[in-house]
C-alpha cells in the first residue's frame, strides 16, 4: 500500500500519523510519501519518519518530494493537510476582520476568515484532484484541510476522484461528554449530524440507556452555577453550546471555539472591552498561542529527525488526529466493516432536509468498497434552516474561488452572519485580496 501525505510539513498532523502508521502491523511494509512545497520541511519529516520506523522496528518505506506529481503514481490513499500561505496567511484571516470590528475565535472554517481561506485552498485541492486523475485515479482523497466542507464540495463538483473529509471534532465532543457523565468515551454511544464544525448530537446512550436527559440536567445546572474554567476551550463548561442546546434541544459539536463562529450574537466584546463575551476569549487565545508556537514545535521535530534529541515517545501512546485515517484505511484494506463517528461526504438524502449536493458530517461505515455515510433522517427544522443557509453560502464561496470572481466572493461574505454591513464586507475583501494576492492568481485579472 502507498499513502501520500500532501502538506507533510504540518507539525501536528504528520508526527501523529507517522506514529499511528508505525504502530499498525497492517502498514509494516507500506510506503509513505511525504510532500511539501518547502523541500526542507519534506526532507526533515522524511528523516523523522525514517527514525521513528527504525526505532519501532518496522519496515515502513519513506519517500519525499516537493512536487507531488513525483510520488502520486501508484498511490492508494492521498491525505491532504495543507496551509496555502502558511501560518502568516491564517493570521491575516484573523487580524483583517478584527481590524473591522469582526471577531472570530479560529477564522479557518466560517466567518470572513473561512471565506478567505477557502479562496486560497479550493483551487489547490482541485489541482490535487486533477493530478490524481492523471496518476492514481482509483485512489481515495482524504481531506483534513480547513475549511473542510467547501473543500470537499469543490472536489465533488469538479472531479470524479473519491473524496472524504475527516475531522476529530465529534471524537472530542464524545470524550468531553463522557468525562462530564463519568463514563469512558468508548462506552458512550453518540450519533451526531450536521456540517463540519457544527454537527448536532442527536442521541446519547450508555449500555442501551438514553443518557441525554442526564446530560441536559447536568448542563442546565452548570448554566445556573458555572464551574471554574480550565482555560482549555475544548474542556469543561461550554457556555455557547449550552445556550444552543437550550434553544434548539440538541447539543452542538465540537465545542465553543468553532461553534460560536456560526452565530454572530455570541462573538462580541465584553462591556469593558477586555475580551470576548460568552467565554469565547479562550478560543481566540488558543488560536493566538498556536500561531505563535509553530517555530518551537518545528525545532523539536528537526532535532529528533537529526538524532539530536530523544523521540517524543508519549506520542506513540496518544490518540492523534491521524489515528482515524489509519483505522479507516485498515478497514478498507481488510474489508472488515468499521463504524465511524463522523465522516464528511455528499449528502444524497442522508439528511433529507438539506440539499442533496451538500457535504454533511454524519456517522460512517467503512468496508472494502470505501467510506459510506449513514442516513440519520430529518434534522429539526430550526437546525436544518441554519445549516441550509450555510450550505448555500459555502456554495457561493466555492464558485468564487473556482472562478476568481470578486462579485461572488463579496456575496459569500454578505451571506455570512458575522459580517455586519456591505461597507465592512467590501473593505475586508479588498484588504484580503491585496494581502493574499500571491496565493490568489485567479483574482488578478
Amino acid at each position: 500500500m502507498k499513502i501520500v501525505i500532501i502538506g507533510a510539513g504540518s507539525t501536528v498532523f504528520t508526527p501523529g500519523l507517522i506514529a499511528d502508521l508505525t504502530g499498525s502491523a497492517r502498514f509494516a511494509d507500506a510506503t509513505v510519501a511525504l510532500v511539501d512545497i518547502n523541500e526542507r520541511a519534506a526532507t526533515t519529516m522524511a528523516r523523522y519518519a525514517e527514525r521513528v520506523a527504525r526505532e519501532r522496528g518496522v519496515g515502513l518505506r519513506v519517500e519525499h518530494a516537493a512536487d507531488r506529481r513525483r510520488v502520486l503514481a501508484g498511490a492508494d490513499i492521498v491525505t491532504v493537510t495543507i496551509a496555502v500561505g502558511g501560518a502568516r496567511a491564517w493570521e491575516r484571516d484573523v487580524r483583517i476582520p478584527e481590524g473591522h470590528g469582526v471577531w472570530q475565535t479560529v477564522g479557518d472554517s466560517v466567518g470572513p476568515g473561512g471565506v478567505f481561506r477557502a479562496l486560497r485552498h479550493v483551487p489547490e485541492l482541485v489541482a490535487i484532484a486533477r493530478d490524481m486523475e492523471d496518476l492514481c485515479p482509483d485512489a481515495w482523497l482524504f481531506n483534513y484541510t480547513n475549511p473542510l466542507t467547501p473543500l470537499v464540495r469543490a472536489v465533488h463538483k469538479t472531479s470524479p476522484i473519491k473524496c472524504v473529509g475527516l475531522c476529530h471534532g465529534v471524537l472530542h465532543t464524545r470524550a468531553a461528554i463522557a468525562h462530564d457523565l463519568g463514563l469512558r468515551p468508548a462506552d458512550l454511544g453518540l450519533t451526531a449530524a450536521g456540517l463540519n464544525h457544527l454537527a448536532w448530537v442527536l442521541d446519547l446512550r450508555h449500555g442501551g440507556e438514553d443518557v441525554y436527559p442526564s446530560f441536559r440536567e447536568l448542563v442546565h445546572g452548570w448554566q445556573a452555577s458555572p464551574p471554574p474554567t480550565s482555560g482549555d476551550p475544548y474542556e469543561g463548561f461550554q457556555e455557547v453550546s449550552a445556550r444552543l442546546m437550550a434553544l434548539y434541544g440538541f447539543y452542538p459539536s465540537p465545542g465553543d471555539r468553532h461553534v460560536a463562529e456560526f452565530f454572530p450574537y455570541f462573538l462580541r466584546r465584553t462591556e469593558d472591552g477586555a475580551g470576548l463575551a460568552y467565554g469565547t476569549q479562550t478560543g481566540l487565545d488558543m488560536t493566538n498561542r498556536i500561531l505563535a508556537s509553530r517555530d518551537e514545535r518545528w525545532d523539536r521535530i528537526a532535532e529528533q529527525a537529526a538524532g539530536q534529541a530523544e523521540l517524543d515517545r508519549a506520542l506513540f501512546d496518544e490518540a492523534r488526529e491521524g489515528e482515524r485515517l489509519v483505522g479507516i484505511v485498515e478497514a478498507m484494506a481488510t474489508g472488515e466493516p468499521l463504524t465511524e463517528l463522523a465522516v464528511n461526504v455528499r449528502n444524497d438524502g442522508l439528511v433529507p432536509n438539506l440539499p442533496p449536493e451538500a457535504v454533511v458530517e454524519v456517522p460512517g461505515l467503512v468496508d472494502g468498497r470505501g467510506v459510506h455515510g449513514v442516513a440519520v433522517g430529518r434534522l429539526p427544522d430550526g437546525i436544518a434552516a441554519l445549516l441550509a443557509a450555510r450550505v448555500h453560502q459555502q456554495e457561493l464561496t466555492v464558485d468564487a474561488a473556482l472562478a476568481g470572481d470578486r462579485a461572488l466572493a463579496l456575496q459569500a461574505l454578505l451571506a455570512d452572519p458575522l459580517v455586519p454591513s456591505v461597507e465592512t464586507a467590501e473593505a475586508m475583501l479588498d484588504e484580503a485580496l491585496a494581502a493574499h494576492a500571491p496565493f490568489l492568481p485567479r483574482f488578478a485579472a
